[in-house]
């Protein structure tokens, strides 16, 4: 006989830090804490969200259309050390004949070395894999290009600008987007032997550039249009 987790079960991908198994709405938010994040003035701080309250009643009704959604894959993200959920990761936009998808991440807790960038790794992946997608993009807040620093390390690039995308705290901000072909992702996967992720995930994680490269993307479009 051995030893069993019944919490494996539902686990459907995994990595060294992280598993990501579909959200349970009993467990992740009426018995946990999922809808507080939206609520919290620090997680919210580069989102659209933020601008209203939202209880467990209401957080679990969006989850669940959004599970409903033919062209969402939303994942809740579960620390492997803890089995804590500490955010999630979504394929939104699905689209089949142009191959393509967005990215959403939200993490509640961010005290989890590599945990943001493994999840990513882990969902683009099945994205190629098996959903046959060739394409998968996002976009965030121009401030957090420590972050779009991260995400080159597992193929993904900056391919736009967006000025004055929105406003808070009563500046406006902008936002850069970027993406990732299934080309690239497979020939860096390759160069390493078959892990995206290496299979040294902190010497990965030390290869991070420091340069900002979303401000020199902000200059050039600023130099090219002369405002």
């Amino acid at each position: 006989m051995t030893d069993h987790n019944p919490q494996d079960d539902n686990i459907f991908l995994e990595g060294r830090i992280v598993a990501l198994r579909q959200p349970d709405i009993e467990q992740d938010i009426i018995k946990g804490h999922w809808h507080s994040w939206f609520n919290d003035p620090v997680t919210t701080q580069y989102l659209v969200h933020g601008t209203f309250p939202v209880n467990k009643d209401q957080q679990a009704k969006i989850i669940a259309r959004e599970m409903a959604d033919p062209t969402s894959l939303l994942l809740a993200v579960l620390d492997k050390k803890t089995s804590r959920h500490i955010g999630v990761v979504c394929l939104k936009f699905i689209n089949n004949i142009t191959r393509s998808a967005e990215l959403s991440i939200v993490f509640g807790d961010r005290s989890v070395k590599g945990a943001a960038l493994e999840s990513v790794a882990l969902l683009t992946k099945h994205a190629f894999d098996r959903l046959n997608l060739q394409r998968v993009s996002g976009a965030q807040h121009a401030d957090l290009w420590q972050w779009m620093n991260s995400l080159e390390l597992i193929g993904y690039q900056l391919d736009g600008y967006h000025q004055h995308y929105g406003i808070r705290g009563g500046e406006k901000y902008d936002v850069a987007s970027y993406s990732v072909t299934s080309e690239r992702f497979y020939e860096l996967q390759k160069q390493r032997g078959g892990n995206i992720c290496s299979a040294n995930f902190n010497d990965l994680l030390k290869q991070k550039d420091t340069e900002n490269r979303t401000e020199i993307m902000r200059l050039f479009f600023k130099n090219l249009y002369g405002s």
